[in-house]
């Protein structure tokens, strides 16, 4: 079962980046070790290659499930953030060994790949996030090396179809741009408790979106907000409606800038942040509890 510890990071990596939930990659994961357990090792001629056509499947049946509950869904749909402290000392030479180790993937990626079949899915991720080669994909899956390169060029151009290029994964970080990332989350934090519109107005960019996600359970703006000046009229109304400031603090949103917000003294919400040229071109809120029960213990201490 050493081989398992071993592996655990990149198998939860694989299940959040196909199912775009931190709880379902745990239950998934956890569903594997507990398969594992009942096969005899000496069985099991491949383990690392067996542990990864597990998960996959276990995930592709998360997510098929998953998808009819979805397009039910009220509002707009976020993923499950993932959150880390952002301690400034840890990114002198690079990220944090927790999120090099899950090679985080940013929300918008996560959202793209929403845009997927599940199958679909599952080859983009199995080849752009894990790196197998065709034949690999194959086996997991039960289809030919072709018919796997058929599905990966229309996953491709489905993507490209819906958005800027980007990656399945961060890029390696550097301390520059980590800092920068941090600056502006921590500009647009102290910008907004004044109430500054002309401060978060200048902080976002020409288009700049605001995404909720409330679940119907949160109210929020459940239409996406674009513009700087509909976003800070948002961000200023809220804090007038109920006469206090909307807390923020940095935090590190699926390896990338983000901040952590409390309400009244209450945690109330995640945000993170998409970034470029110094300007913040799109902000993700998940504020639905049943996507945040997996931060509570991180907001009592943030």
């Amino acid at each position: 079962m050493d081989l398992f510890r071993s592996e655990r990071a990149r198998l939860r990596a694989l299940a959040y980046r196909m199912t775009g939930s931190v709880s379902d990659a745990e239950d998934i994961v956890q569903d594997a070790w507990l398969r594992l357990t009942r096969i005899d090792p000496q069985a099991i001629e491949a383990p690392r290659a067996f542990l990864t056509t597990l998960v996959t499947r276990l995930a592709l049946d998360r997510l098929r499930s998953a998808r009819h509950t979805r397009e039910r869904y009220v509002g707009l749909w976020l993923p499950e953030p993932e959150v880390s402290h952002w301690d400034q000392a840890s990114w002198a030479d690079g990220p944090p060994d927790s999120l090099a180790e899950r090679d985080a993937v940013p929300f918008a990626m996560l959202l793209l790949l929403e845009t997927l079949t599940p199958e679909q899915r599952a080859v983009f991720v199995l080849r752009e996030a894990m790196d197998l080669d065709h034949g690999e994909i194959a086996a997991i899956l039960g289809k030919t090396p072709e018919a796997c390169r058929q599905i990966l060029r229309r996953a491709r151009a489905r993507i490209a179809e819906q958005g800027p290029a980007t990656t399945v994964r961060h890029p390696p970080a550097r301390s520059g741009i980590a800092a920068a990332g941090r600056k502006l989350a921590e500009a647009f934090a102290e910008a907004s408790a004044r109430r500054d519109y002309a401060g978060i107005v200048a902080l976002l960019g020409e288009q700049a979106e605001w995404l909720s996600d409330g679940g119907g359970v949160v109210r929020t703006a459940r239409n996406r907000l674009v513009g700087p000046d509909r976003i800070a009229r948002f961000l200023i109304g809220i804090q007038r409606k109920y006469d206090t400031t909307l807390e923020m603090v940095p935090v590190l949103v699926n390896g990338g800038p983000g901040l952590m917000t409390s309400l009244n003294g209450t945690f109330r919400s995640i945000i993170g942040l998409e970034v470029a040229d110094g300007r913040i071109l799109r902000l993700f809120q998940v504020l639905n509890p049943e996507k945040l029960r997996h931060l509570e213990t991180a907001a009592a201490s943030g």
